[in-house]
């Protein structure tokens, strides 16, 4: 084990905090590298950053909030982190950063121990600030995890409008349509009315399996289209008709194929948007053996469409929602794909009454005892004047229902629990049997009895990631003999040593 390891394992050790800010200076012009500790801390003339002194300011290292759910709800969207670290400012030595610009910049803390070397120290927290505040005696820096570099836009082009495709005049300025995975029935955008050309994707795409005049099907061609017919150009993300459409055109679409890689897993999914549309492309950004696993784990096709301009971090949810699955970043700020199941062995850490300075039960939500996996997402409902006479009339009502379901029952469920409820959830899963399997893997997991506890530990704080297994012994609750629990939330104190666990299972 390295120092940082056996440091952190260790609730009583003697401990030290590093912590690096990176405000814009606005008199340079320029981000500049602030540095902090708790005891003060020079590192050596060969260390890299060689003779760096950090300045013994810092009262609180670090108090942060983590949680995999919104609400706390099990499976609800992703939620980012939030936590401060303080300051002492009693002799005013900091008033001048009041000039300074921390939104959005990064702040990493580290921790030590006594005789080691800044190479020795563990990261603990790679963030970014929101802002700060003053008092007469402390600089609070109020702290979120890298969760807000997904808030944003996601990186795409417009159409300008010359014509071609670059878009005819009316889309100016409009976003160029990107297509993830399998998709159906998704409006093409008409990019080139005198060549009858419309674009699914702003770059490569696997294919258009079909496209439906008024719900009526075209036929594919390899050469120039001719009435009733289209031809695709998979480079392009377009393809083109041979006369003008009757009405409401839509398309069946496998999307993105960027370096000749066609992708439709959830996992591949996110790392392709993450890669591709984000300014997290280095691949040091992403805890690739988290991807790889979760790669191996779900292969169920799924799909995502996005016409109009939408932020990453609503996109990535929309995409996990379809199996379940969560996604964040750990302490070494990198992006972490998983997915909510029951705990299983093994344990990642085992707490008993030794550790366990205060715990609680806390409510947790009824079991499920119906669950609707929606999925083959129609993602333009045509209505029934949008469709072509010719169509036959259950074909016209499919039409018209944006998700087509399955469902996962167990009436025993509702004979134990009378307030339990259906729960529908409408998915990006393009296939029947996937969203077959995915209701009857929630029901197992949601329909049966759980807990929920909230345990305040005397443990080294900045040990456990969200979504590790942990086992609780504790003589109340029906603990005494062990039970696994899922750590689906915690707040880490570095000032009494201490972090509070939402645990569920």
């Amino acid at each position: 084990m390295t120092l940082f390891q056996d440091l952190i394992v260790d609730a009583y050790a003697q401990r030290t905090y590093l912590a690096v800010i990176e405000p814009y200076d606005p008199q340079v012009g320029a981000e500049t590298v602030l540095r902090f500790s708790d005891r003060g801390f020079t590192t050596g003339p060969t260390d890299s950053p060689p003779n760096a002194h950090y300045a013994p300011r810092l009262v609180t290292p670090l108090n942060f909030k983590r949680e995999l759910f919104s609400s706390g709800r099990i499976g609800s969207r992703s939620f980012p982190g939030f936590g401060v670290l303080a300051l002492t400012n009693a002799d005013g030595g900091l008033d001048d950063l009041a000039g300074f610009a921390f939104d959005g910049r990064r702040v990493r803390v580290y921790l030590g121990g006594d005789g080691f070397s800044v190479s020795d120290y563990g990261l603990i927290f790679d963030g970014t600030a929101e802002q700060i505040e003053f008092d007469d005696e402390l600089v609070r820096v109020r702290l979120r995890d890298l969760q807000s570099r997904l808030d944003v836009d996601i990186q795409r082009a417009s159409y300008g409008g010359t014509g071609g495709l670059d878009g005819r005049e009316g889309l100016e300025g409009q976003p160029k349509p990107l297509c993830f995975g399998r998709v159906f029935h998704v409006e093409p955008v008409l990019v080139d009315p005198s060549a009858l050309t419309y674009q699914v994707h702003d770059g490569p795409i696997e294919d258009v399996d079909a496209v439906y005049d008024r719900g009526v099907s075209l036929t594919r061609v390899a050469g120039p289209p001719s009435a009733g017919q289209y031809a695709v150009d998979t480079s392009l993300g377009t393809f083109t008709l041979g006369s003008n459409s009757a009405g409401q055109l839509t398309a069946d679409v496998r999307g993105d194929k960027a370096g000749g890689v066609y992708v439709e897993t959830v996992a591949a999914v996110i790392r392709r948007l993450v890669s591709g549309r984000s300014d997290l492309s280095d691949p040091d950004d992403l805890d690739l053996s988290s991807f790889d696993a979760m790669d191996a784990a779900v292969t169920a096709p799924v799909g995502l469409y996005s016409a109009r301009e939408a932020t990453l971090l609503d996109l990535l949810d929309q995409v996990v929602a379809a199996v379940g699955a969560h996604f964040g970043f750990n302490r070494a700020g990198r992006l972490t794909i998983d997915r909510i199941s029951a705990p299983s062995e093994p344990a990642n850490f085992s707490f008993s009454e030794r550790e366990i300075l205060e715990i609680e039960r806390v409510a947790v939500s009824l079991p499920a005892w119906r669950r609707k996996i929606g999925y083959r997402r129609y993602w333009e409902v045509l209505g029934p004047d949008s469709v072509a006479g010719s169509v036959d009339e259950e074909t016209r009502a499919d039409f018209g229902e944006p998700y087509r379901y399955s469902v996962a029952e167990d009436a025993g469920i509702k004979t134990r629990h009378l307030l339990s409820e259906e729960i529908v959830d409408e998915t990006g899963l393009a296939l029947k049997a996937d969203a077959e399997a995915e209701a009857v893997r929630r029901l197992a997991v949601f329909g049966a009895d759980r807990d929920a506890f909230r345990v305040r530990l005397k443990t080294q704080p900045f040990a456990l990631e969200l979504g590790q297994t942990v086992r609780i012994a504790y003589p109340r609750y029906r603990l005494a003999a062990g039970r696994l629990l899922l750590v689906v939330g915690m707040t880490e104190d570095a000032a009494v040593n201490e972090v509070t666990l939402d645990l569920w299972g």
